[in-house]
């Protein structure tokens, strides 16, 4: 069941309350027009025009909750197909928080994170790949040394032995190992991160992305003092993550969750199984940073729990918020003072003996 605490029906229930009068708990239909218009209420004009083609019948704060958040209110159409699509597996109770968490996909502000991320990360990479003379665009590592010179590391790599300049920790993730790397971070970011950003907003996806990216190269370090770094993925996977928290905070609320879940579930069982089969099975020196990985997707899951949006807060999840973030800002600071003592190129707490 929904509580009547939820943020969307709050807001609902203070429209209501300032079309009353005195007592009232049921108001005709044809008043409820005429007051919208005189107190100025803030309602869109679908759920204006909603409300003056009803019949004209009592109508109680649920009923005005059930047509300001009904298909007539709305007038976009892919939202009405949205709404079309999740009807049938709604409960009636449900179908006000659904229809009202499709209708907070806004774009406005537009996902301008996402977007330029991207765009940056592109950039640099077509900048440097011009760079250094065009060398194969599948597999050069563009903007990772200078002067063609592979024993000088760039400006935005992340190289052991250049901890001291911190932007670093950052910054690797605007350079990527060839065009196959950059092409299959840039889409799934923009396939997963635009969605999320539209629905949770930029201060919201920003952040996630980007503390994402910094504990990556932080555990990475923290673990294997060894291994450069460069590649987007924690970010990238943080954001897939995200979808989980997302999903967690706002099931009840959360359209076609089931799909979501199926989805989440198919992707992380291929990407974490395959590593798994790769490390202990194949017997294969594997390139790819799966801490940096694990960073983003603890990040995703852990402090997105934290920052999301929760359309209906309850008391439980409020104690896990706080559980989430002192369990994530242990581990930051656990890895920041692992970066602090422990020296480049020092021994790996991860040994693989087929990458020797």
């Amino acid at each position: 069941m929904f509580s009547s605490e939820g943020k969307f029906r709050k807001t609902y229930r203070h429209q209501f309350n300032q079309l009353r009068t005195g007592d009232e708990t049921e108001i005709p239909m044809s008043t409820l027009a005429s007051r919208i218009e005189t107190r100025k209420v803030p309602l869109s004009s679908g759920q204006i025009n909603a409300i003056k083609e009803a019949p004209d019948e009592l109508v109680d704060v649920d009923g005005f909750q059930r047509i300001v958040t009904s298909k007539a209110a709305q007038k976009s159409t892919i939202k009405r197909l949205m709404y079309d699509v999740a009807d049938p597996v709604m409960s009636r109770s449900q179908k006000i928080e659904v229809h009202s968490y499709i209708d907070s996909y806004s774009w406005c502000p537009p996902p301008i994170f996402m977007f330029l991320i991207t765009m940056i990360q592109v950039g640099i990479f077509l900048f440097y790949w011009e760079s250094d003379g065009r060398k194969s665009i599948w597999t050069d590592c563009a903007g990772c040394f200078q002067h063609h010179n592979h024993t000088v590391p760039g400006i935005f790599i992340f190289a052991p032995k250049l901890r001291g300049e911190a932007w670093r920790f950052t910054s690797y993730m605007f350079l990527h190992a060839g065009l196959n790397h950059l092409l299959g971070n840039v889409i799934i970011q923009l396939l997963v991160g635009i969605p999320l950003e539209v629905a949770h907003k930029i201060w919201r996806i920003g952040p996630i992305y980007l503390l994402a990216v910094t504990a990556g190269s932080l555990l990475q370090y923290a673990i294997d003092p060894n291994s450069l770094l460069v590649g987007a993925s924690a970010g990238v996977y943080a954001l897939i993550f995200a979808h989980v928290a997302n999903v967690i905070l706002n099931w009840h609320e959360m359209p076609f969750r089931w799909i979501r879940v199926l989805i989440l579930a198919v992707f992380i069982t291929f990407d974490f199984g395959g590593a798994l089969y790769r490390r202990f099975y194949a017997d294969q020196c594997d390139s790819v940073s799966h801490l940096a990985h694990i960073a983003g997707a603890v990040t995703g899951i852990f402090f997105g729990y934290v920052v999301l949006y929760n359309v209906v807060e309850h008391r439980i999840e409020t104690i896990i918020k706080y559980v989430c973030l002192a369990l994530y800002s242990s581990l930051f600071v656990i890895t920041i003072v692992f970066v602090i003592v422990r020296e480049p190129y020092s021994k790996s707490l991860w040994n693989d003996e087929n990458c020797k």
